[in-house]
């Protein structure tokens, strides 16, 4: 996976050879923050691309928060009535952006996702069922 914590970080990422649709996108969120310049992008927003060996559990511990496990009711990715922590998750031509608020200052956890199938089919299925 590729996590993006700094504007330094989102420097490299924006250089790497990703696919067109992605860097529109991450460029797009960056600039959005960009507004708030008082503050680094790592101070924001942490960004996540998933790539194809990332399963949704590699993914919870990088980020610490939980995907598949409701914060606030505990249920499961699964069991009736689960309701995910994302605040929304779009889908943009091929990817799936999944955003989770994670603090009161409003730091969020953007988790992008290729819809692909060499992505894991656990972490396309709770991003399908979510957008």
């Amino acid at each position: 996976m590729i996590s993006i914590h700094s504007s330094a970080d989102m420097a490299r990422a924006l250089a790497l050879p990703l696919e067109p649709d992605i860097l529109e996108l991450l460029a797009l969120r960056r600039d959005q923050l960009l507004e708030y310049d008082d503050y680094d992008l790592g101070e924001l927003a942490h960004f996540l691309v998933a790539e194809p060996a990332d399963t949704v559990a590699a993914i919870e511990g990088v980020v610490g928060v939980p995907l598949a496990t409701n914060l606030v009711d505990g249920s499961k990715y699964g069991d009736p009535g689960f309701t995910a922590n994302f605040e929304y998750v779009e889908r943009h031509g091929a990817w799936f952006e999944a955003v989770t608020i994670v603090s009161d200052d409003g730091f969020g956890i953007v988790l992008l996702v290729p819809d692909r199938p060499d992505i894991d089919a656990s972490l396309l299925e709770l991003v399908r069922d979510h957008a």
